[in-house]
Order: C-alpha cells, then structure tokens, then sequence
C-alpha cells in the first residue's frame, strides 16, 4: 500500500488556543472503543476528571450548554493533551481536519476546510495541488474497474482544473462538459432551496443562504479569486471523488464541487472580496455541509439531476 499527502499538506500545524473556530465545540464527539477503554483504565491522578467529561453509555465527550468539550479549557486547549499527551487523543480528535481516500493500492491525505488554519493554508497555496509520496511497502494490489474509472476521470478533471493557461472561467465550462452538465433557466433558485434544506449547525448560515435568496448566483469567477476558485475545487475533487460509486456518480460529485463554489462566491459581500472574507465563507460552507454525510448525500444526488447524457 502507498501513501500519499496532498503537498500543501506538510505546512499545517494546529494553531490550537489561537483558533477562531475551535473544532472542539459545536459538535458532537465520538469516541473509539480502543480510546474509551484506554480512558477507562486510566489510572492517573487526571482520571476523576476525565471520567467527569465522558459519557461512556453513548460513548461521547460531555459539553457544556455552549456546546464546549469538557475538556476545551478556557485558553482554547485540551486537557487531555495538558494532562496525557497528544497520543492519548481518541481517533475523531486526533485525525480532524484530515481526510484520508481510499484505494485498493493506495491512500491519500488531505485536510478539509472546515478547519481555518487549513483553509487557510489552502487557498493561499501558490503551488499546484499534487500527491506527495510518503511511503510505500511494495506490496502490489490492482485497481477494481470502478477505481479505475474514478481515478482517469479524476486525473482528466484535475489536467483541465490545473492547466494555467487557460482563463478559470473556461476551465469551469471545459470541466462541466467532461460532466456532460446541463443547466436550465431555474438552476439557480432550485440550487439555493436545496442549501437551505440541509441540516444546519449555526443558525447564522441561514441567514447567509436567505441574504442571496432573490439574487442570481455568481458563476462567472474573478481574476482576484482565480486561485482560491482552483485550490478549492482541487481539494475538493481530491476528497469528495474517490467514493463514487460509478462514472456518474463521479460526474455527479464533481457538479457538486462546482456548484458549491457558486454558492460561496455568491455570499461574497463584493466580486473583490479580500482573502479574509473567502476563507471565513469557504469554512462556513465546510461545517455545514461537508461535515454533514445527510448533506453531502442530498447534494449529490441533486447535482445528479444535472447529468445529461445524450
């Protein structure tokens, strides 16, 4: 089995307590069984509190009526990591805001946007976004016909979202075409009723949905925003693309990224919106959509509709 990092991939490290939107609050989290027996059978001085702070029946961490972890202090920081060291964090802590594809002879690793510093780290990435190779048993293993599939699909998506000398705006057209796309004259309020029908996790994203709710969506990306629109759908065609069940439910994911990127870019206050305002919408769109399965499967299977084959 190879793996692989994506090579912006080596510049993120957890900005923890300096964090505007600490990934320790706002969500529910999980805990592995290998790391609730580890917390059960602790036996340090840290363990009347830690038992404090876990519910073990549902097998979560305990927050507060702000939706804080029990164990997020009030600097922004975790103690578990104070107190047992970043190895005793369980697997949902440890691995967010990683990603991690899955092929039968290889794994990638990725960062998603919900997380600031990554996005951060992202978007601002003059680079081309490739897979770095970081390690590799030598074991052989062979591509099933749908990886196959998804993989050149994927490398063609990924030439035609990279090739630089090509204005962005018809890379977007070129790429939708591969997708065999079509649109009507209503796409664009039937996208925006589909967004506000997700599951939401902060209330003001409603009010950020509704704020565009009469307007056209912004298609057309501006020279100012060209890389931002590229290391996005990049990413996202890294994450999102591996899953699919078929071609055209590659097709349909790859839609999807496009799709999304209207919506951000139609929430932008100006067609010049600096750097910091992309990024707080690209992180917004993550954590409430990416971060939801439910979301994510309602997304594809809409932007499915979209397919038009002849």
């Amino acid at each position: 089995m190879k793996e692989y990092v994506l090579n912006y991939y080596p510049k993120f490290k957890c900005i923890a307590g300096s964090c505007k939107h600490t990934c320790c609050a706002g969500w529910e989290m999980c805990i592995d069984k290998e790391s609730l027996l580890l917390y059960a059978e602790n036996n340090t001085e840290f363990f009347p509190t830690l038992v404090s702070g876990i519910d073990f029946k549902k097998s979560k961490f305990r927050y507060d009526k702000n939706k804080r972890c029990a164990f997020l202090n009030d600097k922004g920081l975790c103690d578990i990591i104070i107190n047992l060291g970043e190895q005793s964090l369980c697997q949902v802590c440890r691995d967010h805001p990683r990603f991690r594809s899955f092929f039968s002879d290889k794994v990638e690793l990725g960062l998603g946007f919900c997380c600031e510093q990554a996005t951060d780290i992202i978007l601002s990435f003059t680079d081309k976004i490739d897979p770095l190779l970081t390690s590799n048993d030598n074991m052989q293993a062979e591509l099933d016909f749908n990886e196959q599939n998804v993989i050149s699909f994927r490398q063609k998506a990924l030439n035609i979202l990279q090739d630089r000398s090509t204005e962005i705006n018809d890379r977007i057209t070129s790429l939708l075409n591969l997708c065999c796309a079509g649109f009507t004259t209503n796409t664009d309020k039937k996208i925006l009723k589909t967004f506000l029908a997700f599951e939401r996790l902060n209330k003001s994203w409603t009010a950020k949905l509704k704020s565009i709710k009469n307007k056209p969506l912004v298609k057309t990306v501006s020279p100012a925003h060209a890389l931002y629109c590229e290391q996005f759908l990049v990413n996202s065609i890294y994450r999102h693309l591996s899953s699919a069940e078929d071609t055209m439910w590659v097709r349909a994911r790859t839609i999807a990224c496009i799709v999304s990127w209207w919506l951000i870019q139609s929430l932008f206050t100006n067609l010049n919106a600096d750097f910091n305002q992309v990024k707080k919408i690209v992180r917004s769109f993550s954590a409430e959509v990416e971060y939801s399965q439910k979301n994510l499967d309602k997304l594809f299977d809409f932007c499915y509709k979209f397919i038009k084959l002849n």
